[in-house]
Formats: C-alpha cells, sequence, structure tokens
C-alpha cells in the first residue's frame, strides 16, 4: 500500500467526480448518436469522449502528478510510473448502444502495477461501488452501506460470463467442469465485478481478452470485499503488460487458494 496517498481522502471527490460523468453519460444515452469504429473495430461515441474529459480533468485536479491511463487517450498508455490513474470512462459502448444498461465507469488508482483502490459507477441507476483497502462499499444516494462477498450457496455457484457470444462456450464448458454451477447469466462490461463483491454471484470467468482498464477497478473492489482475481491456472493477476492486453482470467468471491483446472 502506499503512503504517500491517503485514500479515504479521495473517495467523496471520486463519487462526486463519476456522477457528473455517469450523468453526461446519461444524457447521451437518451439521444440518438453516431457510433464510431476505432482500430479494432470496437464501438465508440460521442459519450465515450465526454466521459474521458470529465474523468481527466478531475483526476489531473485532484493528484496533479500521478498520470492517467485512459482506453480513449491512446497516447497514454505508454506512462511507466509508480502511480497512476488506469480508467474506462465508458465500459461496455456497446451495452449503451444497445440501450441496455449493462455499461459502467471504471477508476482505478494503481501503484507498483497493482490496483490498490477501484470505483465502478452504473449511470442509469446512480449506484457507485468501490473499495479499497481491505472494505468495500455500495454508494446511493446519501447512503453508503458496506458490502462483501458471499460464501458459495449450497445450491451451487451463479457464474457470471460475457456477452461475447458462441465463440468461447467451449473452453467455457470445459474449464467449469469441476465448478458446481447452478446459474449462470450473461453480462457486460465490469458490472460482473460488481456482482461478485455484493455478494450477488459467485465466478466471473473471461475467456475472451480484454484490457487492463476493464478489470482494474474491479479488481480493487472483488479483493477489497474478500475476493479474488487470478489467472486460469491461479496464477497471480498482474498489469503493465505489453499493449496493456489481459488474457483469461477467473474471478471468485472466495480467496483462491484451490486451483480451478481447465
Amino acid at each position: 500500500m502506499t503512503s504517500a496517498i491517503d485514500l479515504s481522502s479521495l473517495i467523496s471527490p471520486l463519487l462526486s467526480l463519476a456522477a457528473t460523468a455517469g450523468e453526461r453519460i446519461s444524457y447521451f444515452y437518451t439521444q440518438d448518436i453516431d457510433v464510431l469504429k476505432k482500430q479494432d473495430s470496437s464501438p465508440v461515441t460521442i459519450a465515450d469522449e465526454q466521459s474521458h474529459l470529465i474523468l481527466k480533468s478531475g483526476l489531473e485536479k485532484l493528484l496533479p502528478h500521478v498520470p492517467i491511463i485512459s482506453e480513449e487517450d491512446s497516447s497514454s498508455w505508454n506512462f511507466k510510473k509508480p502511480i497512476y490513474w488506469l480508467i474506462d470512462p465508458l465500459d461496455g459502448t456497446a451495452g449503451f448502444v444497445q440501450k441496455s444498461k449493462d455499461f459502467c465507469i471504471n477508476i482505478a488508482l494503481m501503484e507498483n502495477n497493482h490496483p490498490i483502490l477501484g470505483l465502478i459507477h452504473l449511470p442509469l441507476t446512480q449506484e457507485t461501488f468501490y473499495g479499497y483497502q481491505g472494505k468495500a462499499w455500495l454508494h446511493v444516494g446519501d447512503k453508503t452501506t458496506p458490502i462483501h462477498t458471499r460464501a458459495v450457496p449450497p445450491e451451487g455457484m451463479t457464474l457470471l460470463l460475457g456477452g461475447y457470444g458462441k465463440k468461447y462456450e467451449e473452453e467455457e464448458a470445459s474449464f467449469l467442469k469441476s465448478c458446481p454451477v447452478s446459474t449462470i447469466k450473461r453480462l457486460q462490461s465490469a458490472i460482473k465485478f460488481c456482482y461478485i463483491a455484493a455478494g450477488k454471484a459467485d465466478i466471473y470467468l473471461r475467456i475472451c481478452p480484454c484490457s487492463e482498464w476493464d478489470t482494474a477497478a474491479g479488481q480493487a473492489l472483488v479483493e477489497a470485499a474478500g475476493g479474488s482475481i487470478t489467472t486460469l491456472t491461479n496464477s497471480p493477476f498482474v498489469y503493465g503488460k505489453p499493449q496493456l492486453i489481459n488474457s483469461s482470467f477467473v474471478v471468485l468471491g472466495t480467496k483462491n487458494d484451490t486451483p480451478l483446472h481447465a
């Protein structure tokens, strides 16, 4: 943990900043807007860009000397600093475009390539999940409630999967043969981490590659709430990888002391 930054002092301004960006996203959610394609063919909209500008401005004022790596600013992706922000201004753009509620804002503070604080804001419900230093909370309106992961229910695990179609179903099935899964839900975006942290689900399996800004806030949140994230071979989940690309991983509501094998 860092001794240079009082993490608790960041929460109030981060809640306000995320809410402001969320309001802007919610405004565009009600509008007919153009959807463009990035080089990797993923969608991007004015909502992504506006949220990025709001977050970037606010984070620079909050911690002026801490760099910001954002999905929407490719010039930031090569920052090499011990402490930095890692953000996704609109995670789940596809869900946003489809007019689903399955999108969010991800904000993580990183130290030595490990997330030490994570915040995920859901613009439409105005729920904010955040965690650091072994504690996690859900903030809605004027109410803040502690949250924690749960023990696996007797009837079996609730499994969360991404919404990326049938391409990875065989790999998912192979990995999960030994898992007592009773319910499967498919969701887009880092909202899946919120379900795990709040004790509404037990395992999140990701086979399809994603980026580090998709997982950093969620990892900090889940770890603070009592859970874990590892590679599929039970190795530590690390950051600062080439092109900031994640390989497959599994998130559990409990500490992953026993490897799960594909």
